[in-house]
C-alpha cells in the first residue's frame, strides 16, 4: 500500500533522514522504532506530506504522490496522529470531528453523521458535546484517532498513540488498533513502548541516527544484537505474546 524508496530529508547541517526504504502492505501494522532523534517524525513528515525530501520517493498503491500536498494526501486516504496531541480546545468533542470530515467534502450534516459514528466506535460519544479542552489524556488521544478516521482514511500513521498512558489504557488502545485492523485498516506505528509494539506489529523498521538499521519481524527485532545494543539496551523477551503491555524500552 504505502512504499518509501530511498527517502532523504536533509537539514541545515544535518541529514535527518538519510536513504531510508521500507514498504508497508495492506491491511498490515508496520512498527517504525529507534531512540530519540532518529528521524522517525520527520519521515512520518514525508509520508504525510508535511515536508518535501531531499531525495527518494513516496508511494501509494504504486502511485508516486511526491507532488501533492498533505491535503491531497488525506484525500487520497493518509490520515495521521501527532505526539504531542492538540484538540481544538473551545470546541466540543463532536465539532472537532466533524471539522476533520469536513475537509472530505461532506456536508455539514453528513460531516456531524461521521462524527457520531466515529464517536461511538471510539466510546467517545457520551462526551460529544463536552469540551475538548477538558478531557483526560487517553480520550484526547481517542480523539486525535477519531479525527483521522473521520477524513476516511485507509492507511493511519499513528505517532506515540500509548505514549503517557496507563497499562489499562495501553491495553485498551492495543485492542482499539487490532479492531480497526481486522476492519482493513492498514498501519505504521511510531512506537517507544516496546512490549505494546512487539504484540500489535507483523513487522518493525528500526532507525538509528536517520538510517534503517533492522528490519524484521518482533522476534527478530527484539534479538537483534544492533537494535539491541543501538536502542533497547536488552533484548525483549517473549514480547509478542506478553498480556500485559505496560513496559517500555
Amino acid at each position: 500500500m504505502l512504499t518509501v524508496s530511498e527517502v532523504t530529508v536533509d537539514f541545515v547541517g544535518l541529514r535527518a533522514v538519510d536513504q531510508v526504504s521500507f514498504s508497508v502492505g495492506h491491511e498490515q501494522i508496520v512498527g517504525l522504532i529507534g531512540p530519540n532523534g532518529a528521524g522517525k517524525t520527520t519521515l512520518f513528515n514525508v509520508v504525510s506530506g508535511m515536508i518535501r525530501p531531499t531525495g527518494g520517493a513516496v508511494a501509494l498503491e504504486d502511485e508516486d504522490i511526491g507532488h501533492l500536498g498533505p491535503a491531497d494526501r488525506s484525500r487520497r486516504g493518509i490520515g495521521r496522529t501527532f505526539q504531542i496531541v492538540k484538540p481544538f480546545g473551545n470546541l466540543t468533542v463532536r465539532d472537532n470531528v466533524v471539522v476533520a470530515a469536513l475537509t472530505q467534502g461532506h456536508s455539514v450534516p453528513q460531516a456531524r453523521r461521521v462524527a457520531d459514528e466515529q464517536l461511538e466506535r471510539l466510546g467517545l460519544a457520551s462526551g460529544a458535546d463536552t469540551l475538548a479542552r477538558g478531557l483526560p489524556l487517553a480520550s484526547r488521544k481517542r480523539l486525535e484517532l477519531a479525527r483521522a478516521l473521520a477524513t476516511d482514511a485507509r492507511l493511519l500513521l499513528l505517532d506515540e498513540m500509548m505514549g503517557g498512558l496507563t497499562p489499562t489504557e495501553v491495553n485498551d488502545a492495543l485492542a482499539l488498533v487490532r479492531e480497526l485492523n481486522e476492519e482493513g485498516m492498514t498501519f505504521l506505528i511510531i512506537e517507544h513502548n516496546m512490549k505494546a509494539i512487539m504484540q500489535l506489529a507483523d513487522r518493525i523498521v528500526v532507525l538509528n541516527q536517520g538510517a534503517k538499521l533492522a528490519e524484521g519481524s518482533p522476534q527478530e527485532i527484539a534479538h537483534h544484537p544492533e537494535v539491541v545494543a543501538a536502542y533497547l539496551g536488552e533484548p525483549v523477551e517473549d514480547a509478542s505474546d506478553s498480556e500485559d503491555a505496560d513496559g517500555a524500552a
